[in-house]
C-alpha cells in the first residue's frame, strides 16, 4: 500500500494519510493483522513531522480501524462488513459527485457519462 500526500492541496496532510490508509483498511486491501508502518518510517518515507504520522494513526485508533499493540505497532482490527460496505457506499458516491461535476464543468452529457464508466467497467 502506498500513500501518496499532495503538498498543495487544502486537506492536511494528517488528513491525507489517515483517509488513505482507512480506505486500504475497509477496502480490504490492507487485511485483518496487519501492521502498519511504525511512525518514525512512514514519516520518514512520506517526508512529513512524525506528529503528522502520529495525528493520522490516532484518529485511525479512535475510528476503531486499528489498534496500538506494545511491542508490534499499530495493528489493523477486524472490520464490520455493515460498517465496511456504508464506508466504500460513501465513498463511490463522493467520487460520482466528483465526475458529474467534470462532466458539467466539461459540458459533457449524461449519456456520455454513462458510455465512458461503461467503457471503463470492461476493462480489466
Amino acid at each position: 500500500m502506498q500513500v501518496v500526500l499532495s503538498k498543495t492541496s487544502a486537506v492536511p496532510l494528517y488528513e491525507q494519510i489517515r483517509s488513505q490508509l482507512h480506505d486500504a483498511i475497509y477496502s480490504g486491501d490492507v487485511g485483518v493483522g496487519s501492521r502498519l508502518p511504525s511512525l518514525r518510517q512512514l514519516a520518514a518515507e512520506l517526508r512529513v513531522s512524525i506528529l503528522t504520522v502520529t495525528r493520522a494513526y490516532n484518529d485511525l485508533v479512535a475510528a476503531g480501524a486499528v489498534d496500538n499493540v506494545h511491542g508490534l505497532g499499530f495493528v489493523v482490527l477486524p472490520v464490520d462488513a455493515e460498517t465496511a460496505r456504508e464506508h466504500l457506499s460513501q465513498a463511490l458516491a463522493e467520487a460520482a459527485l466528483g465526475v458529474v461535476r467534470a462532466a458539467r464543468a466539461a459540458r459533457v452529457g449524461a449519456p456520455a457519462v454513462h458510455d465512458l464508466i461503461d467503457s471503463v467497467w470492461e476493462e480489466p
